[in-house]
């Protein structure tokens, strides 16, 4: 468990960006001399942002007084859950472009859309976070770098982020989606990494050989790890205990999990005979591994709920929907394929983009107009 992976100085961040911001505005003014027309570039004002946000958190004022900037600053820790779920972001990105491309998708309203799928993904994740933990407050939510991200919100408010996008955009939903789901699982595969160094999402009490034990209070968590906490208000650990009880390393599982759908899904993409068939595999493939995985979490941020005699949490359930809509959703591609195999195949057909279109001609546009009267 390292839920900081290094704490920088925030004193040399501080000076590092504002200098990098007025660097920067005088690179823009030389330019502007040479081509008035040239629009402004906003790197310096955010990095100068930054500066401020930073002086402001640490010292109280966005411009620290020469008296506040000799005092100690706290370091800035950069905590291994944010680092992972960067990374995921940044690796999904360049999947999802790729894979755009090779479905006829424009580069730049793929990434658009993959810009707004991803903050919506991170929004949802932490509303069902925020809605399944009852200890949690309102202020907490903004608090991502402390885990807590549930990946079925996540996925829900990505999926209905990307379906607005592409309506608003004139791109096929399902095209999309064959697009998207790859770099979902391997993002997932990857965040559950910073999860497991976090020691969120722990597994439930395990004698197996490759079961795992989370640190008690330390240099590195003043509190202990969550697991630890657990047992030690459950479970009658000593308080005096190093180490938490055996687990199961739930995060490791999810992890292979993503991995492994990640590579069923590129094989799917490889094969596949209509649109929809990668996002389908992903849907049946998490909805039923995150349900079995769960069977084997402990964590008390998951939501559990008694329905029909069976105590489900929040993920199981939304797993069974999933698989069910799934089926239906299978049905009807199928019924659709058979009547018209080439109205499913989407990637055949490359988008062009609204603003790439030709014009129509004068002589189009007067047919248009002697149409509609």
């Amino acid at each position: 468990m390292r839920p900081i992976l290094v704490n920088l100085p925030s004193k040399l961040l501080f000076v590092a960006a504002l200098l990098a911001a007025i660097g920067l505005f005088v690179v823009e003014l030389l330019r502007r001399r040479k081509d008035p027309e040239r629009a402004w570039s906003s790197t310096p004002f955010l990095l100068l942002v930054v500066a401020g946000g930073l002086a402001r958190f640490k010292t109280g004022s966005f411009v620290p007084s020469l008296a506040t900037f000799g005092q100690p600053w706290a370091p800035v820790p950069i905590y291994a859950y944010g680092v992972m779920l960067g990374t995921s972001l940044a690796v999904g990105w360049y999947v999802a472009m790729r894979l755009a491309k090779a479905d006829g998708i424009d580069q730049q309203e793929a990434g658009n859309i993959y810009m707004w799928t991803a903050i919506w993904s991170i929004i949802g994740s932490r509303l069902l976070w925020y809605f399944t933990t009852p200890e949690a407050s309102v202020g907490d939510i903004v608090k991502i770098w402390e885990g807590g991200l549930v990946a079925y919100g996540g996925m829900i408010g990505g999926f209905l982020a990307s379906w607005y996008c592409c309506h608003k955009r004139g791109i096929p939903l399902l095209q999309w989606a064959d697009v998207s789901a790859p770099s979902v699982v391997l993002g997932t595969g990857i965040t559950r990494l910073g999860c497991f160094l976090f020691g969120c999402d722990y597994g439930a009490r395990s004698s197996l050989p490759w079961a795992v034990r989370f640190p008690g209070p330390n240099a590195l968590s003043a509190h202990g790890s969550p697991a630890w906490q657990h047992h030690v208000s459950r479970y009658g650990l000593p308080h005096d205990a190093a180490w938490s009880f055996p687990v199961h390393p739930t995060q490791i599982y999810e992890s292979l999990v993503g991995l492994a759908l990640f590579g069923l899904l590129m094989l799917v993409r490889r094969h596949r005979k209509f649109s929809g068939q990668v996002f389908l595999a992903w849907v049946f493939g998490y909805g039923i591994m995150r349900p079995l995985i769960e069977t084997v979490r402990d964590d008390d941020d998951r939501g559990v709920y008694a329905i029909l005699g069976l105590h489900l949490s929040t993920s199981q359930i939304i797993g069974i929907v999933s698989v069910v809509l799934g089926l239906g959703l299978l049905v009807g591609l199928l019924l659709r394929y058979r009547r018209d195999p080439d109205s499913l195949r989407l990637w055949e057909r490359p988008i062009v983009p609204a603003q790439s279109a030709p014009a129509p001609t004068a002589a189009a546009a007067a047919g248009k107009r002697r149409k509609r009267r």
